[in-house]
């Protein structure tokens, strides 16, 4: 018996594991087109792999809500156990879960490691476009396999072996791919202000209206460049701006503080320091780059003395630190991104194995399928436990054939 895996990612090495351990005597081929196995790896969580996260809740993950319970109450969704049984001890930061070693080659490594030791076959530097079902059998590469497992990946990050090349081979079958776009990214704008605060980072929450209605809001550290804005909070905002039009990100730069405490203090240092400009009186609350475009968006004149400051320039100023708004045009692209939105629609497959309901024997992993995370160790999450369902899957369905025989 032998099964194919197209893809050498997180979660077709998972599912090879698995496979392996369930049956040694299953013959695992993993295809995977890069050079190396496990590339994408290597760039999560900054270089750390937060390889999932402490709080897994359904409120984290987005797409069909019935599949995505069968599969996080699964017990292949034990992460933290599957990665201690690779020697991996976790270190928590905020609930995000990393290596003890922080460093990401320490999770690709250890899952490598076990591959070989298990007697999987890496196929290196070897593309494969499609697959093709022939009396039972699969024929990948001109070779006959018993089943295959599909987890190419989705579109992001392409350079990390992510190129969207894989989805044909499940739209062959009759599976059908809902509309693919990048997400856990920044999102971009055209306005002139942040060419003056890029490199700038704040505390702030960050919430993402359409017009005047609120879609979702998140807080955490902002971060901005020349055309966009990103850090963790607007990157988990991020799917939500897919054909949307009339967005605007509202910052509050001082979500401990009230407008009316905000106001007081500006008042209170006209009291105290009349003599100070009103750059010097935002120093003391945000970032000075941040405070001169604060200063502008108040329409207040640069250099101002507080002392001249009237009642309606000090609300302004309170108003602009409480809803510091930037218009909002779309999201970087996938070659920024960190996951894709979209892809195979998870209708037509078995969320207790994975195994498509259009052709036995076909399973499917990983990004490449229409669910997703938030940022913080979910989406990986979702590559182990998938993975994980498929090889285990894929295992009952060869034994299940033999058993027919």
């Amino acid at each position: 018996m032998n099964i194919a895996i197209i893809g050498g990612g997180a979660s077709g090495i998972a599912a090879a594991i698995e496979i392996k351990r369930q049956n040694a005597e299953i013959d695992v081929f993993v295809y995977e087109h890069l050079q190396k196995a496990c590339k994408k790896i290597l760039v999560t969580g900054n270089g750390r792999c937060n390889f999932t996260n402490k709080n897994i809740s359904l409120s984290n993950f987005y797409g069909n809500e019935k599949f995505l319970k069968e599969i996080l109450n699964s017990k292949q969704s034990d992460t933290k156990a599957f990665f201690s049984s690779l020697n991996i001890l976790p270190y928590c930061e905020d609930g995000r879960i990393y290596p003890r070693s922080q460093q990401s080659s320490s999770i690709r490594d250890a899952l490598l490691r076990e591959a070989e030791n298990l007697g999987v076959n890496l196929i290196i530097k070897t593309e494969v476009t499609s697959v093709k079902s022939d009396d039972s059998k699969f024929i990948v590469n001109g070779k006959q396999y018993d089943s295959v497992i599909v987890a190419g990946g989705g579109k992001s990050s392409p350079v990390h072996g992510s190129d969207g090349s894989c989805y044909k081979i499940l739209t062959d079958f009759g599976h059908k791919l809902n509309t693919t776009y990048p997400a856990l990214c920044g999102l971009t704008s055209s306005d002139k202000y942040l060419n003056l605060i890029k490199g700038v980072r704040v505390e702030a929450k960050a919430s993402l209206y359409e017009k005047n209605t609120l879609l979702k809001e998140e807080s955490g550290e902002i971060q901005f460049t020349e055309k966009a804005v990103s850090g963790i909070p607007v990157m988990n905002l991020s799917h939500l701006v897919k054909n949307k039009k009339n967005l605007t990100l509202h910052l509050d730069l001082c979500e401990e503080f009230n407008e009316n405490q905000l106001k007081n203090h500006i008042k209170q240092a006209i009291k105290s320091n009349p003599e100070i400009t009103t750059e010097s009186v935002l120093n003391g609350i945000i970032n000075i780059k941040l405070g001169y475009v604060v200063i502008e968006k108040s329409n207040i004149q640069k250099n101002k003395f507080i002392r001249n400051l009237s009642d309606s320039d000090v609300e302004n100023l309170a108003k602009t630190l409480k809803r510091f708004k930037i218009n909002i045009y779309g999201t970087r692209d996938f070659n920024n991104a960190q996951i894709t939105c979209g892809g195979i629609n998870t209708d037509d497959f078995n969320p207790k194995n994975m195994m498509s309901r259009l052709e036995n024997g076909l399973f499917a992993c990983g990004e490449i399928l229409n669910i997703h995370g938030d940022c913080g160790g979910y989406n990986l999450h979702l590559a182990w436990v998938t993975g994980r369902l498929a090889g285990n899957g894929a295992v009952e369905y060869l034994n299940s054939k033999k058993d027919k025989k």
